[in-house]
């Protein structure tokens, strides 16, 4: 049985998300999971010196959840298998998907990267980047000019002698086998390396593992190479939590992949 039961896809009725919605459909059915489309609004902000102003909330929220249902039903007309629902809320999506991977034992998230500059990326970085180092459902961000969906091979992406958690190692290994798609492990080695000095358990680990060694400059440049050379579809990263002082001067290696790279990217929290 797959373990694979609900995949969430946040909806904001972009050209980003609606791709990213496609690759969902595309899991959804290989995985035989059951699909929840995710949409969060805001609700209209009234000014004191807006003069008299009514607001219906109401039909705010109805006006969603129509657009949803518009969405189900032209998926369910193409995939009449699919088991699908909708929900949403004007919560903070943070929260919100929280709740909904603890209550409604969400398996996957998977969210749409909109083309920006680099300038926008820099100031206002992205959902699904985000929230893939803040909550310990697995997330995959789709870029939004990856249109050629398909899932044959995946890899796990390592950093500087990175340390393997044996509990990542199991869920990487059941998303694949549930799936059923080859994957390995690739360590990037750079230039610094010598700066963190390997330990005895970290080399047992990749000997175990089996895990490749490929050598770059750096670990963006690494893996954007080893994708491209080895047809990967699909790269898995450790994602980690920072400080908020971290995050303002430093871009970690989550949002360095998922802004460079070319095919969808998956992160698990550590």
């Amino acid at each position: 049985m797959s373990k694979i039961k609900t995949i969430l896809v946040g909806i904001d009725y972009t050209k980003s998300s609606d791709n990213a919605l496609q690759y969902a459909i595309l899991l959804a059915e290989q995985s035989k999971a059951s699909l929840m489309l995710f949409h969060v609004y805001e609700n209209p902000i009234v000014h004191l010196y807006s003069g008299a102003y009514f607001v219906d909330y109401d039909n705010v929220e109805k006006g969603n959840v129509e657009k949803l249902k518009k969405y189900k039903a032209k998926i369910s007309s193409t995939h009449p298998k699919l088991d699908i629902s909708i929900l949403v809320t004007d919560k903070s999506i943070k929260s919100s998907i929280k709740d909904l991977v603890e209550k409604h034992k969400i398996s996957l998230v998977i969210f749409g990267l909109e083309t920006k500059s680099k300038v926008s990326k820099f100031f206002y970085g992205t959902t699904g980047v985000k929230l893939a180092s803040r909550i310990k459902c697995p997330v995959i961000i789709v870029p939004e000019d990856y249109k050629q969906h398909q899932l044959k091979h995946t890899v796990l992406a390592v950093d500087n002698n990175e340390h393997i958690k044996s509990k990542i190692v199991k869920k990487v290994k059941e998303f694949n086998s549930d799936l059923k798609l080859p994957y390995e492990f690739v360590h990037v080695k750079t230039e610094y390396e010598f700066l963190a000095i390997p330990t005895t358990k970290i080399k047992k680990e990749q000997e175990k593992l089996k895990v490749k060694v490929i050598e770059s400059e750096n670990f963006v440049s690494g893996i954007k190479s080893y994708v491209s050379k080895n047809k990967v579809d699909l790269v898995t990263i450790i994602s980690h939590s920072h400080s908020a002082l971290y995050n303002l001067f430093n871009d970690s290696n989550t949002k360095l992949i998922a802004f460079e790279s070319k095919k969808p990217v998956m992160c698990f929290h550590a």
